[in-house]
């Protein structure tokens, strides 16, 4: 793994967390000054953080600008690495089918993405 796969998927993971901290800003205000309750929220809490990661994996497939699946499949294992360390470290969970089905999600999600940004913006020079 080359030190240019390893800069491309930290793009992809920045440009994830910035994208998921601005729906969490969005979705506090709006449960702070709406009715709106958390049991409300079903399960789009889950589709942004995929929406989020799809996002991301584009950014580290038009960083690479080559192997849009593998760096975004990285991406996403890197992602999902670091909440399950979360996770176990920060809240003494251990790990859940549930939680490894989202992971798988979460790789999937963001080769896809990778696959899209190479094809997108890999090629414009």
């Amino acid at each position: 793994m080359s030190k240019k796969m390893l800069t491309a998927a930290g793009y992809g993971m920045m440009a994830s967390f910035v994208v998921i901290l601005l729906c969490a800003l969005v979705v506090a205000m709006l449960l702070r000054l709406t009715a709106l309750s958390e049991n409300a929220l079903g399960v789009w809490p889950m589709i942004l953080s995929f929406i989020a990661l799809f996002i991301g994996g584009i950014f580290s497939g038009a960083k690479l600008k080559e192997q849009g699946l593998i760096i975004g499949a990285l991406t996403g294992l890197l992602y999902s690495l670091f909440i399950f360390a979360i996770l176990f470290l920060g809240y003494d969970h251990s790990l859940s089918l549930h939680q490894l089905t989202v992971g798988l999600i979460n790789i999937v999600v963001t080769g896809i993405g990778g696959i899209l940004g190479v094809n997108l913006f890999g090629r414009l020079n």
